[in-house]
C-alpha cells in the first residue's frame, strides 16, 4: 500500500470511528453509511465503491461516486449493455453491470458486503454467449441461481461450480451466506419466460420505483484483501508455443504455460483486473475434430449439447436482440454500408478478376439490402477453394472500420481475422483473437472454430487439418489463479515421449566414436548422421542442426552420456 493510501485509509478510520461514536453501531442513519462507504479502499487504488471490478460496472460508471441507499442491483447477464441502460430507470438503483462467467460471484460478494444497503438483485438477460437453448450450460446466471438456492458447500464452494468460481480466503464464509440470506433474488427470466427484453425492462423499473425499503443488513460496509498469486517464471518474451492432440489436452498445456511464465498486467487504466499475460500465445491444436470429452479438465465442465450450441451460432449469421454482435453474424452476414459500390466494382468494365473471370458468381455471396449489403465470408472463401484449392487468400475478418477500427471499444470482437488454407492436403485454420480469456472463453471458441474448419472441409472434400489460434493477449484473470493452480496438479501429468515429430535419434558408439542418427518419425529415412567423440561435441551439433522438445532433449543428454561413458570404458552401449 503506498504512503498516499495508507494516509487516506487512517483519515477514513477517524471518520468511521467518529461517526460510530455519534450514532452508535444500531443507529447508525443512512448519510453515515453513505459517508463510510465513500471511504473505502477500491481494488483499483481508489476510493469509494464499487470496490471489485469498477470498470466493468456499467451503472453507476466507474468515473462518477455515486452512492445512495439504494435497494436494488440489477444484472443483465451477457445482453449488451447499450440495449438496457438508456431504458433503465436509475434513480432507486444502486449497480447495474453484465455477468458473464461464474467467477464473478466472488466480486457480486464484495460489492455487496461494501454496500448492505443492497438488498435485492434482478436478474434478466441472454443467460449465455451461445443462443438461448434448454440445454443445461452451467451460465453464469446458473451460478448466481445455484448460490442463492444452495449457498456454499463445506470446502466454500457453490455446488455444480466448484472449479468456475471462488472465493477469496479473504472472505469469511459467515459473511459469504449473509449475503446469500440477506439479499433477494428476482429472476425475471423465470418469471417472465415467454417476454421480450423490453417487456422485462419495463417490469425491472416497476420493481425498482415499487420495492420495500429495506436497512442494511451490516452494521458497517465491509471490504478485504486479494490473495496473491504465485511468482512468474522468467522467459525470453514473445510467443509460447502450447500444442496438443486434442482442445483439452491442448487447453492443459495453455494453462500451464500462461500460469507458469505469464507477466501480471492489467486489462485497461484505472481497473483492478489483474491478469497473468503471454503475448502472442500460440495454440496447435493436431486433432480438432476429436470431440472426446473423456478428458474435461474445464473449469466450467462441457458437455456436448453445450458445444453444438456454440457451434451452431458461430456457423449461423443470425444476431439474437440485445446482442452487439456473434463471430457467426460477423463471418456469415459481414455488414457493408456501401452496397452500390461493391456492385458497381464487381460489374464495372474495370474491374478485372485474372483468376476467376467475370460473372455472378463474384457477387453470389452477398445480399443487398437498403442502404447496406451482408457478405457471407465463411461460403465465399469455400467458392474460392472449390476454384482454386492452392488459394492464399481465404481470409474473413469480423472489424468494421467505422466502428472498431476508430474508437477501439472494449466490446470489439475479439476473434479479428482467420485464414482457411490447404497444406499437406489438409485444410489447415489460423485464427486471430486480440484479447483471449484463456480460462472461460478459449474452450469454446477453439471448438467453435473447429467448426468452422469442418463446414469448409466437408463443402470441398478435403479432410481436416490442424488449427492454430493465435491470442495476441492470452490472459488468466486473477479470479481464477487458484482454480487454475488445482486444475493443473490434478491433470498436468508427466509424459512419455515415445516419438519426437520431428525426428527420433538413433544412438550408437562405433569405431571410437558416438553417432546420431537422425531418423524420420514415420518412415524411418535417415535425415541427418552426426558423428563425434564426446556427449558435449554430439549434444552442441544436435543442438545446432535440430529443433526437438525439451522431453526428448532430456532423454538424449542422458543417452549421449551413457554413451560416452561406454565409449571411455570399452564397454557395450544399448540405447534406452
Amino acid at each position: 500500500m503506498s504512503k498516499v493510501q495508507s494516509s487516506l485509509r487512517k483519515n477514513a478510520e477517524i471518520v468511521e470511528e467518529a461517526l460510530l461514536e455519534k450514532t452508535g453501531l444500531e443507529g447508525m442513519n443512512s448519510l453515515a453509511m453513505i459517508e463510510l462507504i465513500k471511504g473505502q479502499d477500491c481494488s483499483n487504488g481508489g476510493r469509494g465503491w464499487p470496490v471489485a471490478m469498477r470498470d466493468r460496472i456499467a451503472f453507476p460508471n466507474s468515473s462518477e461516486c455515486r452512492i445512495t441507499d439504494a435497494n436494488v442491483a440489477v444484472t443483465f447477464l451477457w445482453t449488451m449493455r447499450d440495449a438496457v441502460l438508456p431504458k433503465l430507470e436509475t434513480e432507486n438503483l444502486a449497480l447495474a453491470a453484465n455477468f458473464y462467467t461464474p467467477s464473478g460471484l466472488a466480486a457480486m460478494v464484495r460489492n455487496v458486503l461494501s454496500n448492505p444497503f443492497i438488498r435485492y438483485l434482478i436478474i434478466f438477460g441472454e443467460e449465455n454467449a451461445a443462443k438461448e437453448s434448454t440445454v443445461p450450460a452451467l451460465t453464469s446466471a446458473d451460478a448466481i441461481k445455484t448460490f442463492f438456492a444452495k449457498g456454499i458447500d463445506e470446502n466454500r464452494r457453490v455446488p455444480g461450480f466448484e472449479s468456475a468460481a471462488y472465493f477469496d480466503k479473504h472472505i469469511p464464509t459467515e459473511l459469504i451466506l449473509k449475503v446469500r440470506e440477506n439479499l433477494e433474488l428476482i429472476d425475471l427470466n423465470k418469471i417472465m419466460p415467454n417476454t421480450t427484453l423490453d417487456e422485462r425492462i419495463a417490469e425491472a423499473n416497476r420493481l425498482i420505483a415499487s420495492l420495500p425499503k429495506k436497512p442494511p443488513f451490516l452494521e458497517k460496509p465491509l471490504t478485504f484483501d486479494y490473495e496473491k498469486a504465485a511468482d512468474s517464471l522468467p522467459y525470453e518474451g514473445g510467443p509460447l508455443i502450447a500444442s496438443g492432440s486434442t482442445i483439452p489436452a491442448t487447453w492443459i498445456e495453455i494453462m500451464h504455460l500462461i500460469y507458469r511464465h505469464g507477466k501480471p498486467n492489467l486489462m485497461n487504466a484505472n481497473t483492478d483486473r489483474w491478469v497473468k499475460e503471454v503475448n502472442n500465445l500460440v495454440a496447435v491444436i493436431h486433432d480438432p475434430q476429436n470431440a472426446d470429452l473423456s478428458l474435461n479438465p474445464f473449469l466450467t465442465p462441457l458437455s456436448l449439447e453445450k458445444i453444438r450450441a456454440y457451434q451452431e451460432e458461430i456457423l449461423s449469421s443470425f444476431l439474437p436482440p440485445g446482442k452487439a454482435y456473434t463471430y457467426g453474424n460477423k463471418l456469415r452476414a459481414y455488414r457493408f454500408e456501401a452496397p452500390e459500390g461493391v456492385r458497381k466494382l464487381v460489374n464495372s468494365t474495370e474491374f478485372k478478376d485474372f483468376e476467376f473471370g467475370r460473372g455472378s458468381h463474384l457477387e453470389k455471396n452477398v445480399a443487398y439490402g437498403v442502404g447496406f449489403c451482408e457478405i457471407d465470408q465463411l461460403q465465399d472463401i469455400i467458392d474460392v477453394l472449390k476454384r482454386d484449392p492452392y488459394s492464399k487468400a481465404c481470409v474473413a475478418i469480423t472489424w468494421h472500420p467505422a466502428e472498431e477500427l476508430m474508437r477501439k471499444h472494449k466490446s470489439s470482437p475479439c476473434l479479428v481475422f482467420l485464414q482457411a488454407i490447404l497444406h499437406d492436403e489438409k485444410l489447415n485454420l489460423t485464427v486471430f483473437f486480440r484479447s483471449h480469456d484463456m480460462v472461460q472463453g478459449w474452450p469454446e471458441n477453439a471448438y467453435g472454430c473447429a467448426a468452422i474448419q469442418k463446414t469448409i472441409a466437408d463443402a470441398i472434400g478435403i479432410e481436416p487439418g490442424i488449427i492454430t489460434i493465435i491470442s495476441g493477449s492470452a490472459q488468466i484473470y486473477n479470479t481464477y489463479y487458484r482454480q487454475v493452480e488445482e486444475m493443473l496438479a490434478k491433470y498436468r501429468k508427466p509424459k512419455q515421449i515415445t516419438s519426437d515429430p520431428r525426428g527420433n535419434y538413433l544412438i550408437q558408439v562405433n569405431k571410437g566414436k558416438i553417432i546420431a542418427v537422425h531418423i524420420h518419425p514415420e518412415t524411418q529415412a535417415e535425415l541427418d548422421r552426426i558423428e563425434g567423440t564426446s556427449a558435449k561435441e554430439v549434444s552442441e551439433a544436435i543442438a545446432e542442426r535440430s529443433q526437438i522438445n525439451t522431453a526428448h532433449a532430456l532423454y538424449l543428454g542422458r543417452e549421449l552420456a551413457k554413451a560416452e561413458e561406454a565409449l571411455n570404458k570399452n564397454k557395450e552401449y544399448v540405447q534406452n
